[in-house]
């Protein structure tokens, strides 16, 4: 049976383009271990990743775009798939510093995935001063957001040193009808089943009427409050970002540096404050914004406003398969110069709105791409594009994440995960990306930003640090 991704999934794959790769992922280091020959320790990964893909079908199957995107994409079996292809071992050169790591990652980070293949790629970095490994895992945010994700890849680790048994193979399938796996087969089927079936018309026009109902009544409301002062106190429209030197459509080469705090501090240091850890992610990444700016000489004008990703799953929806998220705009409050301030005026405005965001469940990043269907979709983000209109009217000055990590200790072919700082993707006029991931004892900063707009991201890096630190020095 012909599998479409779902229209959000779908628009991930429309409109990326040469600077807009979007991928999530992470930067995981694995313990030395008792194996100390790097060829055999990679072979052992490489052989465990064989004997398990089986149990991660979405890992072996590629994406089917249909003639000038008049149908949304499907996910095939790639017929083709050779495991060589997704997981590469590289070295880094002597004396394999945190630097040079750094730059690998980005360079890796800043590569496209094939669309002609299943889109994900595991990378074994070798030769880390420490005597560690790396891994830099990819997936393409089509397949997963960043709870899936987690949930797709689980199943490659296990949370003890003991290698356990793959899972048994269940055996191909019977398709109740035809697979299509090509783009002019899609097309055809498309065509077979509005002739066999012409009511699907009515009830896509219906249904399309409908939504297209919910999402001019939101913009109504947006543009109705765009002139009256504090209409939105608590949460920033889509209108109220400016342009700062941090906005701007991303290019090809991207920067990658990584930091961390202890997790028990961060999580006392914000449950003080009353506030949460993305809140406090949030103000320590607000401050070392603030700072950032007035080295670069620049005034703000009013207030940042970063993009929150917000997961809108139902208990027990963890392991559902491709995005089920929302997006938050959130005010940072950096024209605070109080950093006990900031974090309490942040920790506000979520409380009173990420409830209001959930209950919505991300109805309306549903659809706007149902609405407008794969073709505009695909076509307008090409103009959108060719002609920088995201640059115009940012939407957002950066986008902020925060994933809660693994409850448990977790190795790879048995060697130990040691740390795993998180990797977000870069889109439209957002050039700054930065995601936090609490894994074990450590709160994981991953920093990706375009290498020209985001040339001082190292500089960031350290801010974050410093101001992260001087929250948890200050809390009793």
């Amino acid at each position: 049976m012909t599998k479409f991704l779902d229209p959000l999934d779908s628009s991930f794959i429309l409109l990326e383009n040469a600077g807009t790769a979007m991928n999530i992922g992470a930067v995981i280091e694995l313990d030395f271990g008792a194996i100390a020959d790097p060829k055999e320790r990679f072979e052992l990964i490489h052989r465990n990743i064989a004997e398990r893909i089986h149990e991660i079908p979405v890992l072996t199957q590629r994406v089917v775009r249909a003639p000038f995107d008049m149908t949304w994409p499907i996910l095939v079996k790639d017929e083709k798939f050779d495991l060589d292809r997704h997981v590469v071992r590289v070295a880094l050169p002597s004396p394999g510093s945190a630097d040079q790591f750094d730059d690998l990652v980005a360079e890796i980070l800043s590569r496209s995935l094939s669309p002609q293949r299943p889109l994900w790629q595991l990378t074994v970095i070798e030769g880390l001063e420490d005597g560690r490994a790396a891994l830099v895992l990819k997936i393409h945010h089509a397949l997963a957001d960043g709870v899936s994700g987690a949930e797709t890849f689980a199943n490659l680790f296990d949370i003890s040193p003991d290698v356990r048994a793959p899972a048994p193979h269940n055996g191909d399938v019977e398709e109740e009808e035809e697979t299509v796996t090509t783009s002019l087969g899609l097309m055809r089927q498309g065509f077979r089943r509005l002739r066999q079936h012409p009511e699907l018309i009515v009830e896509s026009v219906v249904s399309w009427g409908r939504r297209l109902f919910e999402i001019f009544r939101a913009l109504v409301k947006v543009i109705s409050v765009r002139g009256r002062r504090h209409a939105t106190p608590h949460q920033p429209s889509i209108f109220e970002a400016r342009r700062t030197s941090l906005n701007g459509a991303a290019g090809i080469e991207k920067l990658y540096h990584r930091t961390r705090v202890p997790l028990a501090d961060a999580k006392r240091a914000a449950k003080s404050r009353e506030a949460s850890v993305t809140d406090f992610v949030m103000a320590t990444t607000s401050g070392a914004l603030r700072r950032l700016l007035e080295d670069r000489g620049e005034t703000l004008k009013k207030d940042l406003v970063a993009l929150v990703p917000i997961n809108v799953r139902g208990e027990g929806d963890t392991a559902e398969l491709g995005n089920q998220i929302s997006g938050m705009l959130v005010a940072l409050h950096t024209d605070i110069v109080d950093p006990e301030e900031r974090i309490r005026a942040i920790s506000s405005d979520a409380l009173k709105t990420l409830g209001e965001q959930r209950a919505h469940r991300a109805k309306i990043f549903q659809d706007v791409p149902r609405v407008l269907g794969p073709t505009l979709v695909s076509f307008g983000g090409k103009i959108v594009s060719a002609f920088g209109m995201f640059d115009l009217i940012p939407m957002a000055n950066l986008m902020i994440s925060s994933v809660a990590g693994p409850p448990v200790p977790l190795w790879l072919s048995g060697h130990r995960v040691a740390s795993a700082a998180p990797v977000g993707p870069l889109f439209g006029a957002i050039s700054l990306n930065v995601t936090a991931l609490g894994f074990e004892e450590n709160l994981e900063f991953g920093l990706l930003g375009c290498a020209d707009r985001m040339s001082d991201l190292a500089k960031l890096r350290d801010y974050i640090y410093d101001e992260a630190n001087a929250l948890i020095a200050a809390t009793p």
